[in-house]
């Protein structure tokens, strides 16, 4: 990726440039691990892996700038306001933190969509991003049990669903949303919203709505964070091992050869060179689609041919 004069990033909803950077300087003086760094660059912060590098660059660069003491060092805060920030908060300056979370009216759209779901009525859409994300959240944080909590999450699922295919449609023709665009940060949240409502199904008594709420999951990561392996790969081993689990080791198994179809051409890309970041997370779920097909199916020597220059690549990428 070529970055140009402006360095600014789009973030998730409800994120700052300010506790972008106050996470960063945070990270560095805890001496938090690049990967863990990474996971909340591209998960809470919504930043593509090209972004979250040009962040972790900013925020440095910000530092530099500061201890030059030349104010005519200060970064242009509209063209590179990460560096801006972090220069402003290393001088002790004070800098905007205007944090949107939903109106007052998303709110109340989201709490009338619950309010219908807690009787029984039949599940409902919406649209809005910022309200399906809203209800998802209202109803993972609820303390109904049994059957109540379960309409609560079924809702979310369902508004979180209706969000994520008008994000689909909005995109057209284009096979995923362009890193870095609205459609994109949406995603991201949408899927993320979606595995917390996953997780409140997986302590439910019927098995089969974690799986029906990964499969959400899968549906939002492929359609609008497809071009990006670490995601995809990702959510196609959490959809195969909750399959497993479920007692259908043969579809498990469907999952991973998958996963072996597409990303096994990422071991001839790398075979000369080190995979960047997210491609080293790819080729784990790489490995880990192997190992799952050995495990169900047996191994054989082309799986473990297979197996063994994985693991070479990822040997090499921690050297």
């Amino acid at each position: 990726m070529e970055w140009t004069d402006d360095l600014s990033v789009r973030l998730a909803r409800g994120t700052t440039t300010r506790s972008l950077v106050l996470f960063l300087r945070a990270a560095d003086s805890e001496g938090t691990s690049r990967r863990d760094v990474l996971t909340v660059l591209t998960e809470r912060f919504a930043l593509p892996f090209d972004d979250a590098r040009l962040a972790m660059d900013r925020v440095t660069g910000g530092v530099v700038r500061a201890a030059s003491g030349i104010p005519e060092n200060e970064p242009d805060p509209v063209k590179d306001p990460v560096a801006w920030t972090s220069y402003r908060l290393e001088l002790g300056l004070p800098t905007a933190d205007e944090a949107p979370g939903p109106s007052p009216e998303e709110r109340a759209a989201a709490a009338a969509l619950l309010a219908g779901a807690r009787p029984g009525e039949p599940s409902r859409g919406t649209e809005d991003v910022a309200v399906a994300l809203e209800v998802a959240r209202l109803a993972v944080a609820s303390r109904e049990r049994d059957s109540a909590r379960s309409r609560l999450l079924v809702q979310a699922a369902t508004s979180l669903s209706v969000a994520a295919e008008a994000c689909i449609a909005r995109l057209g023709e284009q096979p995923c949303a362009p890193e870095g665009s609205q459609e994109w940060v949406d995603g991201v949240a949408l899927a993320a919203a979606a595995r917390q409502v996953t997780a409140g199904f997986a302590d439910l008594p019927d098995p089969q709505l974690e799986e029906r709420g990964l499969g959400l999951v899968g549906r939002i990561v492929t359609r609008l964070l497809g071009q990006c392996h670490a995601f995809v790969g990702r959510a196609m081993i959490e959809s195969a091992r909750c399959i497993q689990r479920n007692g259908d080791p043969s579809q498990a198994a469907g999952h991973a050869e998958a996963v072996l179809a597409d990303f096994k051409v990422l071991l001839d890309q790398f075979e000369s060179e080190d995979p960047a970041d997210e491609y080293v997370i790819a080729l784990e779920y790489l490995l880990a689609a192997i190992e799952l097909l050995i495990e169900v199916r047996g191994g054989s020597a082309e799986l473990t041919a297979l197996a063994d220059r994985t693991k070479g690549v990822l040997a090499r990428s921690l050297n």
